[in-house]
């Protein structure tokens, strides 16, 4: 285990060579990875050591995945995200084998692929009387929906409950658009922004209108935000009315 990086001289491998996965999580286990790497064409040395690392926050944890030549992922038990959240981003580092701890090349700020096509991961925390709670990172787009861990079965609730869902997931879809686009404000039209997944999805939902995009770090025209809120307000209208269906899923779920 690598205890420090020199990052003298890196190389960038590029996210297209990296596929990073989660699994569907079983019932209250963390979730397993599944990444692989094609790190041909980079001239890394076959005896450099290759470590993956997930975090969120302050809380980290890292694999030894082999080498260059002879990449290894551990056991699937040993893939587990046993000590940070499934919302954890990834990255990938190649260091000298000298011992140096010198950076021949890294992949940061990876996202994975989640369990059906799912941007938004469930965490289930305590969270005293509130039933459930978005919680966004600081550092970048990662927001996770947190439901009490008191309320037995709240996970599957979460997921099959038409009644929870057709109530609750229209406003976490809303409070993360705000999010978004009225407090981070990143550049919608480049694809490599943290926000990108988010923001295709709203075009997803909302094909005929783009985002309002507001200046980033300046002073914003207040008829400017209410173009934003509103353009926010009809994203979460079509979610509502489109695959969710929420009214008529509520009123079935109580007929």
């Amino acid at each position: 285990m690598i205890s420090r990086i020199n990052r003298t001289g890196r190389r960038r491998i590029l996210k297209g060579d990296v596929d990073l996965r989660l699994r569907e999580a079983e019932r209250s286990q963390a979730p397993i990875f599944d990444l692989h790497m094609c790190l041909d064409g980079y001239e890394f040395p076959a005896l450099a050591p290759v470590y993956v690392e997930a975090w969120r926050g302050n809380a980290s944890q890292r694999w030894k995945y082999g080498t260059v030549g002879n990449l290894t992922p551990p056991s699937d038990e040993q893939r587990r995200l046993s000590a940070v959240p499934a919302g954890a981003r990834f990255r990938v580092f190649v260091v000298a084998a000298d011992g140096s701890g010198r950076l021949l090349g890294h992949a940061t700020n990876l996202r994975p692929q989640l369990p059906l096509n799912s941007l938004l991961p469930l965490e289930e925390r305590e969270l005293g009387a509130e039933v459930w709670r978005v919680e966004f990172d600081d550092e970048d787009a990662n927001p996770v929906l947190l439901v009490n861990n008191a309320i037995t079965g709240i996970s599957e609730t979460v997921r099959h409950d038409a009644t929870f869902r057709s109530l609750v997931m229209p406003e976490v879809f809303r409070s993360i658009l705000t999010r978004m686009v009225l407090l981070d404000r990143p550049d919608l039209n480049d694809p490599d922004h943290p926000w990108a997944d988010w923001a295709d999805l709203a075009r997803h939902y909302l094909p005929d209108e783009e985002p309002v995009q507001l200046p980033p770090n300046e002073w914003a025209d207040p008829a400017m935000v209410g173009r934003a809120r509103a353009w926010i307000d009809d994203v979460v209208r079509a979610m509502a009315k489109g695959p969710l269906d929420a009214a008529n899923a509520y009123q079935r779920a109580h007929t």
